[in-house]
């Protein structure tokens, strides 16, 4: 018996032999894709679940959005209505209107970021431009979009310095001083503690609130104004030609759109976009069409690029041009540190763990201020050129093309039913607008440049 079973134990084993060779194989499975792909369910439901942990309401939100967009670029929005005309409202209204509506589509790129793979490996407030950029179209465009941010950033430095320097001038300060010291504060500036500079900047907003008061009081000192129809005649209401010039100058003012992420995703009711988007704008409307109406109407053609050099030739204002230039001088120099040490982080980032300013970080601060005066030095007074190329080259593609191109492609990505022919259609013109006027308003800059 025990040879039986011991033969029978042998063949079993033959016969699993057999079957295991008879046996296909199992084919093993594929490694797991990078984690691109959409949720059945939202990782942060912005419809459904009220903020993104943010700690700021409505009211907090419309302020800082308002502070980002209206600041000390209305001084130059006198001189877009002397290039084109009382037509020249219009195009704020136009400028305004497309502004605030791609500001609504970051808002809604954010809500649809939630609902991918990748927000799970980022918080809420790191969902910039560059993030946004890399989900709906890849890394390249996220590195050309980083690209224009810094180009923008860096022509907004040499455009206020340029500012500066105009009002250095009517407090009797020579050009050239101006920009040296200029740079060389804002680098200074850059090493201040983050809760010091807060309440620098709160000085900063009162030094132009205190310059838009003085010049408007200044105007109403004047025996006559300048009312332009009555010396140009039809001439005053449109002037085509240019039209895109002063579009860029008007874009300029809207410079801060990559900045608006962090604000909805700050925001303890983000369903509520919209309505901050909405009220925030008009204000900035009211702040820039009133502005510039009043200086166009005041001075017409005698306009200067800044219309604080206008108030040099009021009787009897040198206390207001003092004050104007004064309070001008504080708001761009305590703006400058600020896009300064955003240059520096887009280049070199602070890393955990290391001191803030390392050898490294503080030789690129002061690096960039020298180009920034040399650069400044070499164009001298051409900043509503500057002005024009900033609007119309780099704040066009960061504030129209960028989020219209995003939003279209994150809705075609996550929500393909809502984007119909006729809702391709809008971000399809603001990506045409946008295109044309920064072609035909940045080839203008340029050419003011070099004349």
């Amino acid at each position: 018996r025990a040879g039986e079973r011991g033969e029978a134990t042998a063949s079993r084993q033959r016969s699993a032999m057999v079957g295991a060779r008879a046996a296909p194989k199992t084919a093993q499975a594929p490694p797991l894709s990078p984690p691109f792909l959409p949720l059945t369910e939202p990782l942060v439901h912005g419809g459904q679940r009220e903020g993104y942990d943010g700690e700021l309401t409505l009211t907090q939100a419309i302020f800082s959005v308002t502070n980002i967009i209206v600041g000390v670029a209305v001084l130059s929005v006198p001189f877009a209505l002397k290039q084109s005309g009382y037509s020249a409202l219009l195009l704020i209204l136009i400028v305004i209107s497309i502004t605030s509506t791609t500001g609504k589509w970051i808002g809604a790129c954010i809500e649809m970021a939630a609902r991918c793979k990748e927000a799970a490996f980022e918080p809420p407030n790191a969902w910039d431009y560059n993030f946004l950029a890399r989900i709906s179209i890849g890394r390249r465009f996220g590195a050309a979009i980083g690209a224009v941010t810094v180009a923008e950033l860096w022509l907004a430095l040499v455009t206020l310095t340029l500012l500066n320097s105009r009002n250095a001038a009517v407090l009797g300060v020579a050009s050239e001083a101006s920009v040296v010291a200029t740079g060389a504060l804002a680098v200074v500036l850059l090493f201040v503690p983050a809760q010091a500079y807060a309440y620098l900047s709160l000085l900063s907003t009162l030094a132009m609130v205190a310059c838009v008061v003085v010049i408007v009081a200044a105007t109403f000192t004047m025996g006559h104004w300048a009312c332009p129809y009555r010396q140009l005649g039809e001439a005053a209401f449109l002037r085509p030609e240019n039209i895109p010039r002063s579009i860029g100058i008007i874009t300029f003012c809207f410079a801060g759109h990559p900045c608006f992420p962090a604000v909805k995703t700050g925001m303890k009711s983000p369903s509520k976009w919209d309505t901050c988007m909405d009220i925030s704008f008009l204000v900035a409307f009211v702040y820039y069409a009133s502005f510039g109406l009043l200086g166009y109407l005041v001075f017409g053609m005698g306009l200067e690029e800044t219309i604080t050099e206008n108030l040099t030739v009021v009787p009897g204002a040198l206390l207001c041009q003092t004050l104007a230039a004064a309070c001008c001088w504080v708001k761009v120099q305590l703006t400058l540190p600020v896009l300064l040490n955003a240059i520096v982080v887009s280049v070199s980032p602070p890393r955990e763990g290391q001191p803030l300013w390392g050898p490294l970080r503080v030789m690129l601060a002061f690096a960039t201020a020298a180009l920034l005066v040399i650069v400044a030095l070499a164009l001298g007074d051409k900043v509503a050129a500057v002005a024009s190329l900033c609007g119309s080259f780099a704040v066009m593609i960061t504030s129209v093309i960028f989020p219209a191109v995003v939003y279209v492609a994150l809705s075609y990505r996550f929500q393909p039913e809502k984007m119909a022919q006729a809702e391709i259609l809008e971000p399809c013109f603001m990506i045409a607008f946008g295109t044309v006027m920064a072609v035909m308003g940045t080839y203008l800059a340029i050419k003011d440049l070099v004349a």
